[in-house]
């Protein structure tokens, strides 16, 4: 019976918590929890019940609790023995699950996101492999709890980005990278998916390569910003950064070089779009590798950055929200910051004595003892202490997370990093290219989270 698996639970009443963890040689944390409310009552016994028997070929089945393929008196006895209130805390350690799926996916993972297209959350992954499990997947791939499966053919070069965004129809997935086409549909660089068919965004850019998404509202409304490698959108200059309204797109006077990153923060002047990459002016002045853009103009951030922006996450560590950004620099602001610093809307801090590494992503986790930072990269010590490709900070002071993520060739990374679930069921999985997490065997997929007594 296997339990080394991430299961992602799309009931359906898919009301609240997305994952329960199946455990190495354990249980999951709360099995019956079957419609996500954090307790296990008589609306779980009904789901459990209406899907008793052989479970669909190739679809979902959240009430196959031992994962055998077939709901019966095992995930009967499993349910009813979590009865009650789910816990909130790790009675175990936490500790490396293993990969989602097996063999993992055959090349590297470069994006990875949690989104409800309105079927109920699921986790997503991009990148440039061909294949998930054992099943094709072009370079995009969805897991349902027990396999992954391909995403509508998939598209034909790298992807770099994911990012859901509603232009008025509805909420979608968009996915940015390097391809062409999106299915069968000729796209450039960017591509819509609605969960049934993809569709182009006009023109597209005009390009190598889309890097980062993220949706900011400048008092006008939402609309969906892409950062990367171009120099039009919808064929009109937009050097590295443009906006989509779900019509048309926009230019913003764009930058010198290219961006990698984007992220909203608020540094008491009211939300602005930020970003990050390679690049000495933004919009015609002067800002180094970062910038920040309040709807109208473009502004520095201070000095900004010594080196190139990789990634950028927004984290309160107890004294109030603050934009940190990871990447290849040395000094922030002028000062010592090895490969990740924080930005208070008026200065650069570093955290401690930094990594030793390039850092390439960057995620807010609650793994059941508060919310921490969580950076991914190619390092292997975080300030001063042993953290193999993937470190944590809590406001204070850096961790590992066990014996951390390595390969058994050179050039091991971490690309990507996604907190799935909540509270004692909660998992962080981290995407790059790898095949060892917690000395495991995985293929460039894997979860940290609870292991069970």
């Amino acid at each position: 019976m296997e339990r080394n698996r991430l299961a992602l639970v799309t009931p359906p009443a898919a009301a609240g918590a997305l994952a329960t963890v199946l455990l190495a040689g354990g249980t999951s944390l709360c099995p019956g929890d079957l419609d996500g409310t954090g307790v296990v009552d008589g609306t779980d016994l009904a789901i459990l019940l209406g899907d008793w028997g052989p479970c669909p070929v190739k679809a979902p089945c959240p009430a196959d609790l031992t994962g055998d393929g077939e709901v019966d008196g095992a995930d009967l006895s499993l349910l009813l023995g979590a009865w009650g209130v789910c816990p909130s805390t790790c009675n175990g350690t936490l500790g490396w699950i293993g990969e989602l799926g097996s063999p993992g996916v055959n090349q590297v993972v470069r994006a990875l996101g949690v989104f409800d297209l309105g079927g109920g959350p699921a986790l997503y992954a991009g990148g440039n492999f061909t294949m998930s499990g054992d099943a094709p997947a072009s370079r995009l791939a969805q897991w349902d709890g027990a396999a992954w499966t391909a995403v509508g053919g998939g598209v034909n070069n790298g992807v770099r980005c994911l990012a859901t965004f509603d232009d008025g129809s509805g909420p979608a997935l968009y996915v940015g990278g390097a391809f062409t086409l999106a299915g069968k549909i000729a796209v450039n660089r960017i591509a819509r998916w609605d969960g049934a068919a993809w569709s182009a965004l006009g023109e597209g850019v005009g390009g190598s390569s889309v890097n980062a998404l993220a949706v900011f509202d400048d008092g006008t409304g939402p609309v969906l910003y892409a950062g990367g490698s171009f120099s039009t959108a919808g064929g009109e200059a937009a050097p590295s950064i443009a906006t989509w309204d779900g019509a048309a797109w926009s230019g913003l006077g764009g930058t010198d070089g290219f961006v990698n990153a984007l992220a909203v923060f608020d540094d008491g002047s009211g939300p602005a779009l930020y970003a990050g990459g390679f690049f000495f002016t933004a919009g015609g002045a002067p800002a180094s590798r970062i910038a920040k853009w309040d709807g109208a103009a473009w502004s520095p951030l201070g000095e900004g950055v010594g080196g190139t922006v990789n990634a950028l996450a927004v984290f309160d560590d107890g004294s109030g929200p603050t934009l940190y950004a990871g990447g290849t620099f040395t000094t922030a602001g002028g000062v010592p910051a090895s490969r990740l610093a924080k930005w208070d809307g008026s200065a650069w801090s570093a955290l401690g004595s930094g990594l030793d590494g390039a850092v390439t992503s960057l995620v807010v986790f609650d793994d059941g003892g508060g919310p921490a930072l969580y950076a991914g990269g190619g390092f292997t010590t975080a300030g001063g202490v042993p953290a193999s490709r993937v470190a944590r900070w809590d406001g204070t002071s850096w961790s590992g997370l066990g014996e951390g993520i390595a390969a058994t060739f050179a050039g091991a990374r971490v690309d990507a990093l996604a907190g799935v679930g909540e509270g004692a069921g909660a998992s962080l999985v981290a995407g790059g290219i790898f095949d060892l997490a917690g000395g495991t065997s995985v293929g460039n997929l894997a979860a940290w989270g609870c292991v069970e007594p």
